[in-house]
């Protein structure tokens, strides 16, 4: 008899608690015109998504003998990256990632063109990138990967004499 009394009142506090047909509360205007509480995933100053956006449509618009060369293109906010600056000493510099997925037209290029490819983007990315007056400057770090995820290239500086692609027909 305990045990049914017992149900009985865990049943009456649980269904205590649901109202069928209430309405969630109305989004206020006031609500709608706040920016967004957590921005992590959000490019937030309007020069640095106009590159963004601007890198984004010029590496969809890259073809070669009529197919594209990236299959995904990603451009992500940027974010503090420790770099070695000495032995043991690292330093936060601040990045725009960029990540470019091959596609078709990759296969047809040389490696020779592909090297240069992966340092135009970087160079013309570092370019824009520089005409936004920050501090510290914004610098760009691209990556091209295979659509299986294989890392072909890493690219936070241009050395000269420096391959940047690994892995990519050796």
């Amino acid at each position: 008899m305990r045990r049914w009394i017992r149900n009985l009142m865990v049943i009456s506090v649980g269904a205590a608690g649901c109202r069928p047909g209430a309405a969630p509360p109305a989004s206020t205007p006031q609500a709608d015109n706040l920016p967004p509480a957590y921005s992590r995933n959000l490019i937030t100053d309007p020069q640095v998504a106009g590159v963004a956006k601007a890198f984004h449509e010029w590496a969809d618009q890259q073809q070669a003998q009529g197919q594209p060369l990236f299959g995904r293109v990603e451009v992500l906010p940027p974010l503090p990256t420790l770099e070695p600056y000495g032995i043991g000493t690292y330093e936060k510099v601040p990045r725009l990632p960029v990540i470019l997925t091959t596609g078709p037209g990759w296969a047809t290029l040389t490696l020779e063109q592909r090297e240069a490819l992966t340092a135009k983007v970087f160079q013309d990315l570092s370019e824009q990138l520089s005409a936004i007056k920050t501090d510290p400057p914004l610098r760009p770090t691209v990556t091209i990967q295979t659509p299986q995820g294989l890392e072909l290239a890493w690219v936070n500086t241009l050395v000269p004499g420096r391959r940047l692609l690994h892995g990519d027909g050796e």
